[in-house]
């Protein structure tokens, strides 16, 4: 994506306009880490919350429609947001008692997305790390591989996200008005 930046030129109090151009790639970014584990989603976080001090909640389950679109499935969704590094922790298990969520990736029993400043980040320490976890058999950056729908994934969770702290607020607001009304 090429971004065109105006900047008006003050050298002689013109009028002209001087264009500059930044070029680079702006798109989200974003990293996936597969983790096999045939242990509980609960228990992952537990290990990934005490080595990295992270501080994981647990959300509604991360829900895709199914085949048929009557029913959806659901699976664990963890989330954990850095704020200090401009980082947030997605944790999603690609199995659940209706399916698996991405099926190429099939081998894996979860997966790590992270947005944000990834570049800051040294994945392959952070693979290294989950990989001596005493629980995980494999851990591994997954390619950005668009014909299986990982951008569709990045912006189901961004939804997921949205829809969660949007909730999050209707609560706060009716917890105030709750107790307004109570005094």
């Amino acid at each position: 994506m090429l971004f065109s930046l105006y900047i008006c030129s003050s050298e002689k109090f013109s009028m002209a306009k001087k264009k500059e151009t930044i070029s680079g790639n702006y798109e989200n970014e974003f990293a996936i880490i597969g983790i096999a584990c045939h242990d509980f989603d609960y228990r992952v976080i537990h290990f990934l919350n005490k080595i990295f001090n992270f501080n994981f909640t647990r959300y509604q389950d991360f829900l895709i429609p199914t085949t048929n679109e009557e029913n959806e499935s659901g699976f664990p969704f963890y989330f954990f947001n850095d704020s200090e590094n401009y980082t947030s922790f997605h944790f999603i298990a690609n199995r659940s008692a209706d399916g698996i969520l991405i099926k190429e990736w099939k081998q894996m029993d979860y997966l790590l997305v992270i947005f944000g400043s990834v570049h800051s980040l040294n994945i392959k320490s952070l693979i290294q790390e989950i990989r001596k976890l005493p629980i995980v058999l494999a851990a591994t950056e997954m390619p950005r591989n668009y014909k299986i729908g990982v951008e569709n994934l990045v912006l189901d969770i961004e939804l997921h996200i949205i829809e969660i702290q949007r909730k999050e607020k209707e609560l706060e607001r009716l917890a105030k008005n709750k107790l307004k009304n109570i005094r």
